[in-house]
Formats: structure tokens, C-alpha cells, sequence
């Protein structure tokens, strides 16, 4: 895109018109890979398994502070 302005000018603006250029193919990569890691996160383990490990975890700490106590 060239318009008219004096040399240093034209070349400032295609300097800017290609660093937006490469900030929006940036940005773009990383909305991807957000998406990818959102979309990761969202399988996560059933809420059953979670309750499961904490009750379990709880009753390993209690046993481990009844047998130091």
C-alpha cells in the first residue's frame, strides 16, 4: 500500500503495515494455542475422582499425624 508522502514517510508506513502484519499472524497463534490449551484443560477427571483423592488424602494425613502424635 503505497501513498503519497516523502520517501521516509512511505517507507515508515510499510514498515508499520508489515509489523501489524506480523502481530496479527502472532496473535492469532497464540488465540490457537489457547483455544488447544482451554480445550485440554476441559477434559479433565470426573468430579467423583477429585472428591475420592481428597477423602482418601485426608484419611492418609490423619493416620500420619495419629501415628506421630
Amino acid at each position: 500500500m503505497v501513498r503519497g508522502g516523502c520517501a521516509y514517510g512511505q517507507v515508515t508506513r510499510q514498515m508499520i503495515d508489515d509489523l501489524k502484519a506480523n502481530l496479527d499472524t502472532n496473535f492469532r497463534e497464540i488465540k490457537l494455542n489457547q483455544t488447544e490449551l482451554f480445550n485440554h484443560m476441559s477434559s479433565r477427571v470426573p468430579p467423583w475422582v477429585t472428591i475420592l483423592c481428597t477423602i482418601l488424602g485426608g484419611l492418609v494425613v490423619g493416620l500420619i499425624v495419629k501415628m506421630v502424635s
